[in-house]
């Protein structure tokens, strides 16, 4: 007998047994026709009893003739109203309901529970399997898998195609065709569904003939498991409204929040917060990864991944139909960047239905589709990916590509796995300088120079450059911490003392390299500060920084580490109209003992004696921009205008001003005009900050010109220029006759003979694991999003670097527990036994 069974025949006998008490009251108050009516009743329920009795245990139990006594008892309190004799009656009459109380719960057997489990696509079947692996090992229950058929739709809505998915299912798996299954017979105890929409989807529609509102017919316990798993949140809105609510009884759901949002839709007491059962199928999966690879993927798999990474990529149809405009040509940029890579194998795995959807929903997208997916197969390079096991596809990847909205997110969370959600307007590289290496300052050896990069991330590495060999290496790392990231710090070496000043960090470091020790210098006025200091310059066994926006020049002794700041020389530039602003650029020279510093500003300069502090400022002209690089040539001082196109001649003992003009082009705003300058003999060249060119300036005419042989070499950089940025960050003297000059535009040293106008050209690049070590940390300490599951996004992180993220390994900052997924693999079990035990 079925345990629901027993239960209602006892709930039957208690009421029973009260009204045997309703019937003494009515016949003590001569309610004759009301007692023989309760008592007629009464038989009623002991006849139905008996049947459900004969039905599950056969004819001639005890319980049954425990029942007719019953019968009989009855019909002779109906004859004899005497109380006496009634009292007597009575007390046969709940004895013998009694015993047969007994008889059921001690006699009978409890049959098992019948669970039946209706999924309609095997690519779902994953949020039942381990509900239906609890049931199957549970001796009090039996199980059924029955798939059930499904439609698709046409472009109207129209029934267009019969599908049927049960010979998909694994072997392990016992398949009941719904043919053969009668619902009518067997009246299940628990049927479960991961299908909620009735006939009220628009892509397919279970069978008519299973709607939630048939399948009620034949239990009172239809279960509703989600075939998808999201992250925090609320459930989506298209999922707190469906046609099935109504009859189900009850709805699974990973955790309060998804529970909360289905209040306003489905009464509290139908919903059960249990998590999902396809995170057990997952790990469980997981678990056994070698054996899947080994045993359940296709051979074509194995050898295309061959100890491989393998990154999956997921397009879903909403992605699709909201993106039309950029879906294609997003799609191929995809598949062409992994096309020439030889260390990841892309497992490109569409949603099951984009191509059913797209042929009835947007036909005209569909053709471009299919012709996508067989260059595809033709190149033979990737996988498609059409199983109807997502979570075996997650399982022997190693990190996700797609979109955020894709509940197969969420496989790559529970499995702590990496992600990078697409952009789909993206479908061009926008990572073309990864490996470009900056430097804004640097000493020399010989002819080595050496330079702390202004890369994010490499701001405390110490690296080489051989002028000779065009060589890169990495020679140390400093100790130390930086808070900002880029333009870090700039360089220094006196005697066996490198000195680090910082540009954006906050802090000196001063480190001796015979004792491999560094000293940290804590300044008064750095906490929170940007572009403090632009130039370090040795005097007497002193090093005096030169400020940007630090409030002072300051003066550290780099044998006592003594410091001390001089503000009031200062004072005069820091402010306009109550706001910071950039003191000094690259506009300083050193002449003796006294440091010349140019105002980024105006048209002033500071004179400061680095012997004993003092300082005067003095006007250069009447000019209203300032300056932003200077020279001095042994009688004048050429100054760079700030903003303008203009250098300004000043003589210091006479106080003469001459200011050449030169052209710019009308395309540039003013406020981005900055110019280096290299005092070439009779010849002052002007080499734009904002364009890879140069200006010849005669010192003597102040006649401007461009040189044949120097717009060709140039010319040659030009066309080597990546990105948007471009022209001469710096211009410095290696020498009397040569000169470096960085160029931004392609990050290259450009070492020019100013005799012979020879250009070497030595392109500054990370070494590739550099790179990636560097890009590993900027992504996991500035691009990782800490959302459930963590996550990158395409507009900071690249594709290319996140591939190459994954082929270097050492993924660990994704490996998270996330408490909305419950990923203790026992889902199932909770499921089966909450349900189980709701009967």
């Amino acid at each position: 007998m079925r345990k629901k069974s027993k239960r209602d025949i006892k709930k039957i006998i208690e009421t029973m047994l009260e009204a045997h008490n309703h019937i003494m009251e009515l016949l003590k108050s001569k309610r004759i026709a009301d007692a023989n009516n309760l008592l007629a009743q009464c038989q009623e329920c002991a006849m139905h009893i008996g049947n459900v009795i004969e039905k599950n245990e056969g004819m001639d139990t005890q319980a049954v003739l425990y029942l007719e006594e019953y019968c009989e008892q009855l019909y002779r309190m109906s004859k004899n109203t005497a109380k006496k004799y009634i009292n007597k009656c009575k007390r046969q009459m709940d004895d013998s309901l009694h015993h047969v109380e007994y008889e059921v719960d001690q006699k009978f057997k409890i049959s098992k529970l019948k669970i039946v489990f209706m999924p309609y696509k095997i690519s779902m079947w994953d949020c039942m399997e381990s509900v239906w692996e609890a049931a199957t090992a549970d001796d009090e229950c039996e199980t059924f898998v029955v798939p059930i058929p499904y439609y698709e739709r046409d472009i109207q809505g129209n029934i267009e195609k019969l599908c049927y998915e049960g010979s998909l299912f694994p072997d392990y798996i016992p398949i009941i065709s719904y043919k053969e299954f009668s619902l009518e017979t067997e009246l299940p105890d628990i049927i479960y569904i991961h299908n909620p929409f009735d006939g009220a989807n628009y892509v397919t529609s279970v069978h008519p003939d299973f709607y939630s509102s048939k399948l009620k017919q034949y239990t009172e316990n239809l279960v509703y498991i989600p075939y998808f798993i999201i992250g925090n949140g609320v459930m989506p809105e298209t999922h707190r409204n469906l046609p099935a609510y109504k009859n189900i009884n009850k709805i699974i759901v990973q955790d309060e929040d998804k529970k909360e949002s289905l209040l306003d839709y489905v009464f509290e007491d139908k919903i059960a917060v249990l998590g999902s059962p396809k995170v057990d199928k997952l790990l469980k999966l997981n678990k056994k990864k070698e054996e899947v690879l080994k045993y359940e993927i296709p051979l074509e798999w194995k050898k295309k991944i061959a100890e491989k990474k393998v990154i999956l990529f997921n397009v879903s149809i909403t992605g699709i139909l909201q993106n039309s405009k950029y879906a294609f040509a997003k799609i191929r940029y995809v598949l062409d960047i992994f096309q020439n890579r030889n260390d990841v194998v892309l497992l490109w795995r569409p949603h099951p239905l984009v191509e059913a959807t797209l042929k009835s929903m947007r036909p005209g997208m569909y053709e471009e589709y299919v012709q996508i997916k067989k260059v595809f197969v033709h190149r033979d390079n990737g996988i498609l990916d059409q199983s109807e096991d997502a979570g075996i596809s997650a399982v022997i990847a190693d990190a996700y590509l797609g979109e955020s909205t894709s509940s197969l997110v969420h496989y790559f969370g529970v499995l702590e796995k990496p992600v990078l959600f697409i952009d789909w307007k993206i479908s061009k590289d926008i990572c073309l300088d990864r490996n470009f290496l900056y430097f804004h300052s640097f000493f020399r050896e010989e002819n080595e120079i050496y330079f702390v990069p202004s890369n994010e991330g490499s701001i405390l590495d110490l690296y080489k450059l051989d002028l000779d060999k065009g060589l890169i290496n990495k020679v140390m790392e400093f100790p130390g911490k930086v808070s900002n990231t880029v333009l870090g710090y700039g360089i220094k070496k006196v005697k066996n003392k490198i000195i680090l000043y910082p540009f954006n960090a906050e802090d000196i470091y001063i480190y001796d390299i015979d004792k491999k020790q560094a000293i940290k210098i804590v300044l008064s006025a750095s906490r929170n500060c940007t572009g403090l200091f632009g130039e370090a310059i040795e005097f007497n066994g002193y090093i005096f920084l030169k400020p940007t926006y630090y409030p002072a020049i300051v003066k550290i002794d780099i044998q006592s580490f003594e410091v001390c700041e001089f503000k009031e020389c200062v004072r005069p530039f820091l402010q306009v109209n109550g706001r910071n602003r950039i003191l000094f650029s690259w506009s300083y020279v050193k002449k003796d003992h006294y440091l010349y510093l140019a105002s980024c500003n105006d048209s002033r300069m500071l004179i400061f004696n680095m012997k004993d502090g003092s300082f005067e400022i003095k006007n250069i002209g009447d000019y209203k921009y300032g300056y932003f690089n200077i020279i001095y040539d042994g009688e004048y001082f050429w100054l760079a205008a700030y903003q303008a196109n203009s250098v300004v001649r000043w003589n210091e003992i006479d106080g003469e001003v001459r200011e050449y003009i030169y052209p710019i082009t009308k395309e540039l705003a003013m406020e981005k005009v900055t110019s280096s300058l290299i005092d070439n003999k009779n010849e002052i060249i002007v080499c734009y900050g904002f364009d890879t060119d140069m200006i010849v300036i005669d010192k003597e005419t102040g006649e401007y010109k461009q040189k044949t042989e120097i717009q060709n070499a140039l010319a040659k950089l030009q066309k080597e220029k990546i990105g948007n940025s471009e022209g001469f960050l710096y211009a410095k003297y290696l020498n009397e006759e040569k000169v470096l000059l960085f160029n931004y535009g392609n990050s290259s040293v450009n070492i020019w003979n100013l005799n012979t106008n020879e250009w070497e050209i030595i392109p500054i690049r990370f070494p590739k694991s550099e790179m990636l070590s560097v890009e590993k940390w900027k992504m996991e300490k500035y691009c990782l999003q800490k959302s459930v599951p963590y996550h990158f996004v395409e507009s900071t992180v690249a594709i290319p670097q996140f591939i190459d993220y994954i082929v270097c390994g050492d993924t660990n900052v994704f490996k998270q527990k996330y408490e909305c997924y419950k990923a203790q693999g026992n889902v199932g079990e909770e499921v089966h036994e909450y349900i189980k035990n709701e009967l």
